[in-house]
Order: structure tokens, then C-alpha cells, then sequence
């Protein structure tokens, strides 16, 4: 159940005692709020919660669509990433990499590289977040945001064929000029 997730954010030594639980699932809610996703985009971020690389996923669809919107609620941002890093050590689904020279934390997975840039988040202690920091990391990735919901409607289970057309004569009829 997504209301029950949480993660504990890792500090910097001497920036905050207060290491309590943080829910994600009200966070990413507000932000979902915030760029007014529809009822099939909040069902593919519920499900997308399911896996590290789900989560990552939503992270960038989220962050795509804070561009499109007055003062994006970005909460959600960082235990969205401390949950994908915890997620993933179980389930193998990303690998994270923390630059600090680059200010990012950058996760591989089976589909691609997502970049998030931290440098704001300076009181999070990035290093215990991810599984390696590698100064001067190269990231080879390529811009992930054009194609951010579809990535994330991949976590729905879609039967496609209930959308495909029934026979070829009516996809003929329908690409024929009349």
C-alpha cells in the first residue's frame, strides 16, 4: 500500500537529529496535484511505487512536468530518491551514483540513465543515499523528459490489444485518403 511508505532521510553529521520516518505517498500525491495528472497518471504513479525503478521513473516524470507549472511542489523529490536507492539495493532494479562534484545523484537502469541534480538538498548526506560516489561520474544519458509519462504509463498493466484495431481492412480504410 502506497500510504504506508516511508524512508528515513540520511543526514549530514551536525544539520539535523531529526531522522523520523517520512511518508512519500503525500508528497508525491501534492505534486501530482500540483500539475493536475490525471485519474490514468495517478494510477501509473501508484504502481510505479512498486519498484525502484518505477520510483525513479516518477521522479523524472514528475521533475519534466514542474516546467509547465507555477512553483512546482517538489517535496516529493528527495525521499522519492532515498526510497528509489532503498528499493533498489532489494530488488535490483537501479543503480545509483552520487557526483559531488556534479551535485547529482544519477540512477541506471534497465531502460536508461536518469539525472537528478541535489546540490539544493545540501543537508542530505547524498553519499549514504547512494550505492557508490564517483567524482567527475560520466553520465552518458540522454534527456529523459520528452518521453516522462510514457515511461511511467509503462507501469500500468495496459492490455494494448483492447486498443489496436479489430482487422487490417478497418486500419486500410481509416489510412486511405477518401
Amino acid at each position: 500500500m502506497v500510504e504506508s511508505l516511508t524512508v528515513v532521510i540520511p543526514r549530514k553529521d551536525g544539520v539535523s537529529e531529526d531522522e523520523a520516518p517520512v511518508a512519500v505517498w503525500p508528497l508525491v500525491e501534492a505534486a501530482l496535484n500540483k500539475i493536475e495528472a490525471d485519474e490514468t497518471t495517478r494510477e501509473a504513479a501508484v504502481a510505479a511505487l512498486g519498484s525502484s525503478d518505477g520510483c525513479v521513473v516518477l521522479a523524472n516524470y514528475l521533475n519534466s512536468e514542474a516546467k509547465r507549472v507555477h512553483k512546482m511542489d517538489y517535496r516529493f523529490k528527495v525521499p522519492l530518491i532515498v526510497l528509489a536507492a532503498e528499493m533498489a539495493r532489494e530488488d535490483g532494479g537501479a543503480d545509483s551514483i552520487y557526483d559531488p562534484e556534479e551535485g547529482a545523484i544519477y540512477f541506471e537502469t534497465d531502460e536508461g540513465q536518469y539525472s537528478f541534480h541535489v546540490f539544493n538538498d545540501w543537508t542530505v548526506d547524498w553519499s549514504r543515499v547512494a550505492d557508490e560516489t564517483v567524482k567527475g561520474y560520466e553520465w552518458t544519458g540522454i534527456e529523459n523528459q520528452t518521453w516522462a509519462l510514457d515511461q511511467l504509463l509503462h507501469y500500468l498493466d495496459v492490455d494494448l490489444d483492447a486498443y489496436a484495431p479489430e482487422d487490417d481492412e478497418d486500419e486500410e480504410a481509416s489510412a486511405s485518403p477518401a
